[in-house]
């Protein structure tokens, strides 16, 4: 399990630097627009298209991110007045909703990036296909961050631990607790060893 956290952590590390990096470009392009128009007299008319490009990238995939630290906006009323049984099923069928959803993006994204291959962005004079990658990579994230919950909802299962404790606290004191009896366990297997 070790290793397969690993790789999510690194796939993790990886759609997040990217989100940070299309952030500072979006500042730092922003201020050099800005700058250029307003103190210089010019225009930089490469900065609008590339500023665009960067905040498509940034806000697809990190909407992919909150996925893996359930972190997404929802409306929590019905987990206090359905039975236990019903807001399980609903989770579970909203976890696989968001990962269809993510197969959607990937095959109509890339679809409608084909579409756009012969277009030139004006300003940049690159192929828009680049602005409209983002929506199948976006997918390609959603995917993964999905994969890893379903892979950590049947661990749990296999061990016996199960989530669901009524309100999102609960869960993430019940995460951290089962998170802590595993590095015990580990510890212990290596000192036995």
């Amino acid at each position: 399990m070790r290793h397969v956290t690993r790789f999510f952590d690194a796939v993790y590390w990886l759609f997040m630097t990217s989100c940070k990096i299309s952030f500072a470009g979006m500042v730092l392009i922003c201020a050099a627009v800005v700058f250029n128009r307003y103190a210089l007299k010019t225009s930089m008319t490469w900065g609008e298209p590339v500023v665009l490009m960067c905040m498509v990238y940034m806000s697809l995939v990190s909407a992919a991110l909150a996925i893996r630290r359930d972190t997404h906006i929802r409306m929590q009323i019905i987990d206090f007045v359905a039975p236990k049984s019903v807001v399980n099923a609903m989770r579970i069928a909203a976890q696989i909703g968001i990962f269809l959803f993510g197969v959607f993006m990937i095959r109509y994204g890339w679809q409608f990036s084909l579409l756009a291959r012969r277009n030139i962005m004006t300003g940049v004079g690159i192929r828009s296909i680049w602005l409209y990658l983002a929506c199948p990579a976006a997918g390609i994230a959603i995917c993964l961050m999905e994969i890893e919950r379903m892979i950590n909802f049947f661990d749990r299962l296999r061990r016996g631990v199960a989530l669901g404790g009524g309100s999102i606290e609960d869960d993430a004191k019940l995460a951290v607790r089962d998170a802590a009896e595993q590095i015990k366990e580990e510890r212990e297997a290596r000192h036995g060893q």
